[in-house]
């Protein structure tokens, strides 16, 4: 799990810190009983269901179901990779961080990201250049763009030269391969030489969710097509990937509980100027599922702002579509026909603007709306049409509760008979069903025996040293715990710490990290089953399988006939009166 760390090196961060005391400065937490609440800073909520465990050094929320050590806390909480999240508890707990033991493809990633790192900060200093810079503040001054918020944005210029970048960078130390396949220069069609991808355009870096820069997106300043120029994909840089300006907006979008997504980076730019900050942008594109992943970490509340015209709404129907299938919340801002945000805010003001946003219509409410009053609801032939448009996005929803509660709004709104628009709603399912993917199943609870194990195992040297030689595995077959059982053995077996954060540390499978998780916040009596009560009704669930399967093969049996298959029967019937004796045997 170390990665490029020794696992001492882990193990000194693990036990150098105190959950307690990293969790507080994030979340206030009091006491109750021997552990800690407060609100789950990972799902919405009123009551406090998140839990801190400070013997044992874990939390657990029992409204969302997410759980962990503190080095999941901080990678969930902070956004970062398990690398990331050591050295940042390394740093905050005094523990001397080593050198990483690295591999060339990180070494030529990291190279990538240090070269984007050096054209940022030169196309900025272009744009603040008194001549140099000179078109690309004129634009952003003609846009309302003010210097705050261009240098939040971290917005640059690239002049009108074909070799600027490319000689800068070189006298950096950077190769013309590092700089084509990081795609910030063009080969030439004579195969002599590079030149640079953005001329003449202002500059838009594309950051990942800490900050650096992983592309760059252009905007022509004078009339050069394309209006907009984008890095192509790198090492570094997968385009559906990644969402325009949250790493300035999470916190924000924490905070406010929804998020704004918005088509560009101009209407990013005049948001930010507006005071809006929990704004994110799709680099002007239709929502990808990784997107949807990416703004699940922070919210499941979209409102969408796309341009009103033909193309932004299409843009917005394909999004909205793929968050609805995923669970989310969305609503959409209707603009003006022709009208971005950018132009909205500028002609309208912020406070407009404002309260577009506080008043937009769930987005099947917007669209129902929207067939209705476009058509005439007197005749037959707009009433299908209506409904053909509205009940595919419906049929998206994940929830089937919420299915059904639109079924009656839509015959209402559209004066049909809700039993009709019931039996159109399942054929739109049944035909959409290969593509509706649900939102993820919450895993089921441990059975009670399942989890008494795993407790008492951890909770005695005696009972690991005893069943590390005595235990049939096969009694675990079909168990959600014979993953953790294993780990628990082994690592007495090594002589290695058995303890729940050790042994949470050790497990490959997030889903058993999870599941252990679960366990610790049990309230486990000190007495009840043992081990070999545990293990029995195991046993007894194996063999009740076992009759089930001997059940199923008679019964395919019996289709036979003839002398050979009557023998099979009766060994049959033979096994099952065995089988049934030893179940009864453990009771």
């Amino acid at each position: 799990m170390g990665g490029p760390f020794p696992e001492d090196f882990v193990e000194a961060v693990r036990s150098s810190g105190d959950i307690v005391r990293l969790i507080s400065d994030y979340v206030p937490l009091k006491q109750a009983g021997r552990r800690l609440k407060g609100l789950c800073p990972f799902h919405q909520e009123k009551t406090p269901s998140f839990s801190v465990d400070p013997e044992r050094q874990l939390f657990y929320c029992f409204g969302c179901q997410t759980g962990g050590d503190a080095f999941k806390f901080v990678m969930l909480y902070e956004k970062l990779e398990f690398p990331e999240a050591l050295e940042f508890l390394a740093k905050r707990w005094g523990v001397p961080v080593p050198a990483r033991s690295r591999g060339p493809r990180d070494d030529a990633r990291d190279r990538l990201l240090r070269m984007n790192e050096e054209a940022a900060t030169r196309f900025r200093s272009l744009l603040r250049d008194g001549a140099a810079g000179a078109r690309g503040r004129a634009y952003l001054e003609k846009r309302d763009i003010d210097e705050g918020t261009s240098e939040r944005l971290g917005i640059g210029y690239a002049p009108d030269a074909w070799e600027g970048l490319r000689g800068h960078l070189h006298s950096k130390g950077y190769s013309a391969e590092e700089m084509l396949r990081g795609g910030v220069v063009l080969a030439r069609k004579s195969g002599r030489g590079q030149y640079d991808r953005f001329r003449d355009r202002l500059i838009f870096p594309i950051r990942d969710v800490n900050g650096r820069p992983v592309a760059f997106g252009g905007r022509a300043i004078g009339d050069a097509e394309p209006k907009y120029i984008n890095s192509p994909e790198t090492p570094s840089y997968t385009k559906g990937d990644h969402l325009y300006g949250l790493d300035l907006a999470r916190e924000a979008i924490r905070r406010e509980g929804l998020a704004v997504v918005v088509e560009g980076y101009l209407d990013l730019a005049a948001l930010v100027r507006a005071g809006f900050e929990q704004v994110v942008a799709s680099l002007g594109t239709a929502f990808t599922p990784a997107q949807a992943r990416l703004l699940a970490r922070y919210t499941r509340r979209v409102v969408f702002s796309y341009d009103g015209d033909s193309a932004g709404a299409a843009a917005t129907r394909r999004s909205l579509d793929l968050l609805l299938e995923r669970g989310f919340e969305v609503r959409v801002v209707e603009l003006p026909t022709g009208m971005d945000p950018d132009d909205y805010i500028r002609k309208e003001g912020a406070e407009a603007y404002g309260r577009l946003l506080r008043q937009a219509p769930g987005y099947l409410e917007f669209l129902l709306q929207r067939e209705a009053g476009a058509r005439d609801l007197n005749r037959v032939e707009e009433q299908v049409a209506a409904v053909n448009a509205v009940l595919p996005h419906l049929a998206r929803l994940s929830n089937a509760i919420e299915r059904g509660s639109w079924v009656g709004r839509l015959a209402d709104t559209l004066r049909i008979d809700e039993g009709l628009v019931l039996q159109e709603l399942r054929a739109a399912l049944k035909s959409a069903q290969t593509r509706i993917r649900q939102r993820p199943k919450t895993p089921r609870p441990p059975r009670e025996a399942e989890a008494r194990l795993v407790s008492l195992l951890l909770r005695s040297e005696d009972e690991r040293s005893r069943w590390a030689e005595e235990l049939d595995w096969s009694d675990l077959e079909n168990t959600a715990v014979e993953p953790i059982v294993r780990l628990i053995l082994q690592l007495a077996k090594e002589g290695k710490p058995v303890d729940h954060p050790a042994v949470l540390a050790a497990l490959e499978r997030e889903s058993d990290q999870e599941l252990l998780t679960r366990i610790a916040f049990r309230d486990d009596p000190e007495s009840g089953p043992s081990v070999e009560d545990c293990l029995c009704a195991f046993r007894r669930r194996r063999l009740q399988r076992e009759e089930r399967e001997v059940l199923r093969q008679i019964g395919n049996n019996q289709k036979a006939s003839g002398a050979e298959d009557s023998a099979l029967e009766d060994r049959k019937l033979q096994r099952l009166q065995e089988l049934a004796r030893r179940r009864d045997a453990l009771a």
